[in-house]
């Protein structure tokens, strides 16, 4: 029998949450009904690998979970030494890379991690087509597949996560107890992939189509997860309500079931939904990408107001729902950011807010458009040429950012204060 070990390197941007890894789930589970061995060394929670039986044939290394997707790290020094630890621990193995890095530059992506091979793809699905061609001997290059990147398998076709695997309870996010925002054992579920907006700062690695999965699916894995002690999930949708009948039928589904949730949508989507049903199914915060109020006019095609996510937050709050807001400093031209507005914007907001700085990231449009800007105006081969890009960026801006950033890490509705305080 083959056997594959699924690895997950640390994160220098983990803070204030450690999400499960629901893409390695669903890996292993569909691998394991296939009739390989699966294991997962999470190198976040341990430093030790898994001691389940025969060694590895071939060690999956996902350069970014699917929580991280959207804003993958570019500095890839903790995949490189989980790579080097996996060459000591386990020589033999073939080691298979996969995740937005290998998607986007992978032959850079292969020769700074020292992989056999990279497969570009939404990370489940292409380490699990991957593995196939391995296995079979098929692959005649390093990187995989030879033309393109592999397709998206159907969702009703996916097994049900391979829980059973992971100690659900180590992974946690912001979560409720006693009406209070705090640091608890939280799961994870992507019920609908996909986002319809075309903001050009975000990475989309689920692409621009809605692809929901039965609802009934979504409900099944929620209680797999709650049979392992898991009373509070977050849901990676990247718009939460933004496929109504979708989310109307998962919301009855969850009404009275005691399960509570958090997840992220768009302040417009939150002003034409009914969130009461959302409060009255269990949720208890949802995050919105609110970025800055000075977004709508900013290049990068999103126009929301502020008065519309100011609208928003106090409909989440009559609903008895906690708003939770993304806030993203550094967008080009934003006046808000340069002018102090959003630092004030910021301290007033109700709720939590969030904190991420903008990174040039290949996947993105606005990278694309910036890049070569920033790199002897020609796009990136490297890794660290990308990280240089964001680095020669943010030193050409008109504030200093590090110093925007320490500001705003100090307000009481900074999440991780929130969160450490209590």
């Amino acid at each position: 029998m083959t056997q594959v070990c699924f690895a997950i390197p640390d994160d220098e941007f983990e803070r204030d949450f450690l999400q499960l890894p629901l893409d390695v789930a669903n890996a292993c589970a569909a691998l394991r009904a296939e009739g390989i061995g699966v294991s997962v060394w999470d190198n976040r929670l341990t430093d030790t690998p898994p001691d389940t039986g025969p060694d590895p044939d071939i060690v999956v290394v996902v350069t970014a979970i699917a929580d991280r997707a959207q804003c993958y790290p570019l500095v890839l020094h903790p995949v490189r030494a989980l790579v080097d630890q996996v060459r000591r621990q386990w020589p033999q193995a073939t080691v298979l890379a996969c995740g937005p890095h290998a998607t986007h530059l992978p032959e850079a992506t292969r020769g700074e991690l020292g992989a056999d091979f990279v497969a570009r793809g939404e990370a489940d699905s292409a380490a699990v087509q991957a593995v196939r061609d391995l296995v079979a001997g098929r692959p005649g290059l390093p990187v995989l597949p030879l033309v393109d990147s592999y397709p998206q398998l159907a969702a009703e076709d996916w097994p049900l996560p391979a829980y059973d695997l992971f100690d659900l309870t180590s992974y946690t996010a912001e979560v409720f107890m006693d009406g209070q925002v705090r640091r608890g054992s939280c799961g994870m579920v992507l019920g609908v992939r996909g986002c319809t907006y075309g903001c050009t700062f975000c990475h989309l690695p689920f692409g621009t189509r809605m692809r929901p999965q039965p609802v009934e699916r979504t409900l099944a894995e929620i209680a797999a997860m709650r049979e392992r002690g898991v009373d509070f999930v977050f849901f990676l949708d990247y718009v939460f309500g933004l496929h109504p009948t979708f989310y109307k039928d998962l919301c009855q589904g969850l009404t009275g079931q005691g399960l509570g949730w958090t997840g992220q949508s768009r302040a417009e989507v939150v002003l034409r939904t009914d969130v009461e049903q959302w409060a009255a199914a269990g949720c208890k915060g949802m995050w919105l990408g609110a970025e800055s109020p000075g977004i709508a006019d900013t290049p990068v095609g999103k126009r929301v107001k502020p008065g519309v996510t100011n609208a928003a937050v106090r409909k989440l709050q009559d609903a008895g729902i906690t708003p939770f807001a993304f806030l993203l400093i550094g967008l080009p031209d934003d006046t808000a950011c340069q002018n102090g507005e959003l630092l004030e914007w910021a301290a007033n907001l109700p709720g939590y807010f969030g904190l991420n700085q903008l990174f040039l990231r290949p996947g993105t449009k606005l990278y694309e458009q910036l890049a070569p800007r920033y790199n002897d105006g020609r796009m990136p081969r490297t890794w660290a040429e990308v990280e240089a890009v964001t680095r020669r960026y943010r030193e050409s801006y008109p504030v200093d950012l590090d110093e925007l950033w320490g500001r705003l890490v100090r307000l009481p509705n900074y999440l991780g204060n929130a969160m450490a305080a209590l």
